[in-house]
């Protein structure tokens, strides 16, 4: 089983949509555990160019920029995750 790679992008100092990511990304990983990585690059660094996210916060799951400028749903985060091979 492979994992799926989740990278978040967040400001500083953190956004009401950069807390709400976290929570969301705590909450995936409690309920997902192991099959799910999560990278957070907080301030900007290379990925975000790497990446041509230039609003936080963002996320990319797998390979794909999938939200920016917003904290989707948890629902929304699950699907995207489906999308990206979870199973």
């Amino acid at each position: 089983m492979s994992q799926v790679k989740i990278e978040a992008f967040l400001s500083v100092p953190p956004c009401s949509g950069g807390v709400a990511v976290r929570r969301l990304l705590q909450r995936a990983q409690s309920e997902f555990g192991d099959r799910i990585e999560v990278v957070t690059h907080t301030g900007r660094d290379a990925a975000w160019d790497e990446n041509s996210i230039n609003n936080a916060p963002a996320l990319v799951i797998g390979d794909l920029v999938k939200f920016v400028g917003l904290a989707p749903s948890y629902e929304s985060l699950v699907g995207a995750l489906r999308e990206a091979g979870l199973e």
